[in-house]
């Protein structure tokens, strides 16, 4: 810590003086150096003075420290003997005059005058440190020639006055700190209350009697170990040392807003409880945390007692039913229950407490229909000091109020008193509104009983009049085909002899056969809902293979999305097969893939992937058209509903085609979903459970020519139940 100091002191003194010129920074360097160092004394200051004598010319030079109530004492000389003893002496005592209001200034500070004693004339050139809290600890005094005196010697007496002083207070600081250090050693040794001190790393370094006394550690034995280790039992010790780290470092004590309540282990294994208000303090640079220690164990258990009673008592005061107030021998109101407030309408029952119950009287007393009465009943239950039980009085607005009195007696002394109320007109109020009830729940079940057979009436003739729809649906359906039929075929006989007709007989021609097209597919899925309703389409079930169920699809539908310019690609991975209806299943991606094309922009792309997760069957349908309104999605599988941007862009549908899709996928054990961007696309996402049976091992060797169905070469390659994922072909159609 000296030669830090050192250099503080030296840039201090020499920033003004070096460029008064290379000798006085010198000295000044040189002064600083040997003066403020670790050490406290002046040893260095004759060399100092002998080298300030050189360079300045003078006889001599002699520092001195102004001492309050006696003479200036001589810190140092250089030579000694050079100066008269009577001069010295004067010299000295003209130093006392700036001991206790030192210089404010340079030009102060510095200061040249003659001296004669005895006969003897001297010329003096007095610097003057800068005053420390008011007083000036060094003088410095130059005895020569007044002519060789100019700036360059003034700055540099007044800057080694100020390097001697520094030093001097310095000393000042160190012994008044040992006594200090001494002081608190021996008030922390002599406090009746438990001190302790720890380093940052928790190691002890203080432990006075009290804290002897209160561990029954001897302070030889534990000092320089942990605390935590000596002092705190196991259960407590994460928590303590959480909160010790953080207040180190901190200084902030966390939830125990100053005081730690901690557990302490003695010396014998005995725990006891104790209040440890923690002091962070800096001793040295060093962190020091010193902790006054309270044993609080019995107050702890007497405290929490009481605090537990008296929290049950104002939990079960708080929550009881009927009207108590508890009041003290000096019958000021101690404990109020909400039911009282409510009793006798005391919006802040709480707010009584502490207030005398003869005013409390006084203020409900217009609540009866004796006012005077009831007061006075009440004034003699107290005096008498006897039970009362059970007497009822009337109120104003005609309830009858029921009270109790008793009075409290703790060892057969009077400690306050007890009142207790009910209302016991809601009683009959209770019994007629149970009745009141009774007769309401009666009638309610006489009208749910007529609601009821009536709800049977109209649900019977919803039922009938279901029948009759379907009926009329599939006899509708079944006389519509036969003419549909006809239609369809003379249109190909027609179309045979294309030769003869007009380009206007055609086009008129394909607007017959379409719309005949579309009438037939309206007509087949209304026959295919009355099936489904009527529960009449069973499944031929076998194993069929996903990837060449998705590829023959795809294939069933490229011609037509040729036709605007749509491609369609399919992806399908490995997986085993699923146990379905093949039939029933084109039908469902027959009906996905045609809707896609349907709803895509020209040109634009239709792509099916399956996966196979471990325990069914994904298979997506995604296209890039329209897409569907948000909130309309959720009513797509609806019958007869369709998107209203469809509506809007005049594409043909019946609104029937998902509705089957989903009665079709959820009779195979699956589920269908749909997802869609209004204005880029949608997706149909279709679930399938594999196949569990055995019969499903091997179920790729029977794909879809086992059902007399002829592939063409569309099936993906690779598309076999075992192997990786392949891409399907890309189908773009010929127009």
């Amino acid at each position: 810590m000296g030669a830090p100091r050192a250099r503080a002191g030296s840039e201090l003194v020499t920033h003004r003086t070096r460029q008064d010129g290379p000798a006085a920074a010198a000295i000044l360097d040189f002064a600083a150096a040997q003066i403020l160092r670790d050490d406290t004394d002046l040893g260095a200051l004759p060399a100092v003075l002998a080298r300030l004598v050189t360079i300045s010319g003078v006889r001599a030079a002699v520092a001195f420290q102004p001492s309050a109530g006696q003479p200036a004492a001589v810190l140092a000389m250089d030579p000694r003997g050079a100066v008269a003893p009577a001069l010295l002496a004067k010299i000295a005592a003209l130093t006392l005059i700036q001991r206790d209001a030192g210089p404010t200034s340079d030009t102060a500070a510095v200061q040249v005058t003659t001296v004669e004693s005895d006969g003897l004339t001297a010329s003096a050139l007095l610097a003057y440190s800068a005053p420390t809290d008011g007083r000036c600890l060094c003088a410095l005094a130059l005895i020569g020639d007044a002519a060789s005196w100019d700036d360059e010697i003034r700055a540099t007496a007044h800057a080694v006055a100020t390097i001697v002083a520094t030093q001097i207070r310095h000393a000042n600081d160190l012994a008044t700190l040992a006594e200090r250090q001494m002081l608190t050693q021996a008030l922390i040794a002599a406090s009746p209350t438990a001190i302790v001190a720890m380093d940052a790393s928790g190691r002890l370094v203080e432990f006075n009697l009290a804290a002897e006394t209160l561990s029954g550690y001897r302070r030889d034995d534990v000092l320089g170990q942990p605390m935590s280790e000596v002092m705190i039992p196991e259960h407590d010790l994460p928590r303590f040392q959480q909160h010790l780290r953080t207040y180190v470092v901190t200084g902030d004590p966390g939830d125990y807003t100053g005081q730690m309540r901690i557990s302490i282990r003695r010396a014998d294994g005995t725990e006891r409880t104790a209040e440890l208000t923690p002091v962070q303090m800096t001793v040295g640079g060093e962190v020091i945390f010193t902790g006054f220690l309270r044993d609080i164990t019995e107050f702890e258990h007497s405290h929490d007692a009481l605090a537990d009673q008296t929290e049950r008592l104002n939990c079960l005061i708080g929550a009881a039913v009927p009207a108590i107030m508890i009041t003290d021998e000096k019958s000021r109101i101690t404990h109020v229950s909400r039911s009282f407030g409510v009793l006798f309408h005391i919006e802040d029952p709480g707010q009584l407490v502490g207030t005398s119950a003869t005013s409390l009287v006084r203020r409900i007393q217009h609540l009866f229909a004796d006012p005077d009465g009831f007061a006075r009943r009440c004034a003699e239950a107290r005096r008498a000091k006897a039970p009362v039980s059970k007497e009822q009085l009337k109120s104003a607005d005609g309830r009858t109020i029921e009270n109790d009195y008793w009075p409290v007696l703790v060892d057969g002394r009077f400690r306050g008193d007890l009142w207790l109320a009910w209302d016991t007109s809601e009683r009959a109020a209770l019994e007629q509104r149970h009745h009141q009830m009774l007769d309401a729940e009666l009638d309610a079940r006489h009208l749910a009983e007529q609601v009821q057979k009536k709800l049977a009436g109209q649900n019977e003739r919803l039922r009938k009049l279901d029948e009759s729809r379907n009926q009329f649906l599939a006899i509708v359906s079944h006389e519509l085909r036969t003419p549909l039929t006809s239609i369809l075929s003379f249109s190909e006989l027609i179309r045979g002899e294309a030769e003869g007709l007009t380009q206007e007989g055609i086009r008129y021609l394909e607007i017959i056969e379409r719309n005949a097209d579309r009438l037939h597919r309206l007509v087949g899925d209304l026959l295919m809902l009355d099936r489904l309703d009527a529960g009449a389409l069973p499944l031929d079930l076998a194993p069929v293979s996903v990837a060449e169920l998705t590829s023959e699809a795809v294939g069933s539908a490229a011609a037509g999305a040729a036709k605007q310019g749509i491609t369609i690609g399919v992806t399908a991975g490995a997986g085993p097969a699923v146990r379905g209806d093949l039939r029933r299943l084109m039908q469902v991606f027959d009906n996905l893939i045609a809707n896609a094309v349907k709803f895509s922009h020209r040109n634009g792309h239709v792509h099916i992937t399956a996966t196979f997760d471990g325990g069914s069957w994904r298979i997506d349908v995604a296209d890039d058209g329209i897409g569907i309104p948000p909130e309309e999605v959720g009513q797509l599988f609806t019958r007869f509903v369709r998107a209203s941007n469809a509506r809007t862009a005049g594409l043909p549908g019946t609104g029937l085609g998902l509705s089957i899709v989903k009665v079709l996928v959820e009779m195979h054990g699956g589920h269908v979903e749909a997802a869609s961007t209004l204005g880029h696309g949608s997706v149909f996402s279709v679930y399938l459970p594999a196949a569990t049976s055995p019969a499903s091992e091997g179920a790729a060797s029977k794909g879809l020519a086992s059902k007399g169905l002829a592939l063409g070469g569309l099936a993906s390659e690779g598309a076999a139940s075992e192997g990786p994922a392949s891409e399907g072909p890309v189908y773009r159609g010929r127009a």
